[in-house]
């Protein structure tokens, strides 16, 4: 069952994606506009967010930490728990690739931490660091698919989370719609990374004898 809280949040959506684009359309509608100005964009995205928040959660407690590599980047307390909005910017000649959450820490991190989470992306040209549409998302449905694993999309060497393509973005493709097919998702995923670091990395360091001892760990 929602919170209160995830129902408040998730019916601001619409307003939410309205409000940023039309803040960064006009941020970024002059000549002139360098790519190196979208981490302080990101920060007016976060002004807009909680001014949307504000008179529609009163009593919470809304904040943005004044460290740039703090997640998130809008925390919400409640009295139902803590609730976090991040911030992402891609260009839009690549498909999103930006660091999400990790295999290994993501159910301390984040599922123990947090009653619900969402991210909302922003979308600029690379050529003239121009704006060009915003998602805002819950957490999961941001996450992308691996597919040889039916598991949640992941970078192999480090085990980092990944979002989904642009293509999935437009056409509003969803891999997760509920969090227990996500926390499904998460499980193939760490499986399938162990697996394939077990058998490209270790197996073929180990001598008969090492073998013979790494089989037995399976009786």
């Amino acid at each position: 069952m929602q919170t209160k809280t995830e129902i408040i949040i998730n019916g601001l959506k619409e307003q939410i994606n309205q409000s940023v684009s039309q803040k960064l359309f006009l941020l970024t509608s002059g000549a002139g506009h360098y790519i190196t100005a979208w981490k302080k964009l990101q920060d007016d995205a976060v002004e807009v967010i909680i001014s949307i928040l504000e008179p529609n959660l009163p009593g919470c407690v809304i904040s943005a930490p004044t460290s740039k590599s703090t997640y998130p980047d809008i925390k919400i307390e409640t009295d139902e728990g803590i609730f976090a909005i991040d911030i992402k910017a891609n260009e839009s000649s690549k498909d999103p690739w930006f660091d999400m959450a990790r295999l290994d820490t993501i159910k301390e991190e984040r599922f123990d931490k947090y009653i619900e989470e969402w991210e909302l992306v922003l979308q600029y040209d690379s050529s003239n660091g121009k704006f060009l549409k915003c998602y805002f998302n819950l957490f999961r449905e941001v996450v992308g698919i691996r597919e040889e694993c039916k598991g949640i999309k992941y970078r192999p060497y480090d085990g980092k989370v990944r979002p989904k393509s642009w293509s999935d973005f437009e056409q509003n493709k969803i891999y997760w719609n509920t969090k227990k097919e996500f926390l499904i998702g998460v499980e193939r995923s760490l499986k399938h990374r162990w697996i394939e670091n077990i058998k490209n990395h270790l197996i073929p360091k180990l001598d008969d004898n090492e073998k013979d001892a790494f089989r037995k760990l399976f009786e």
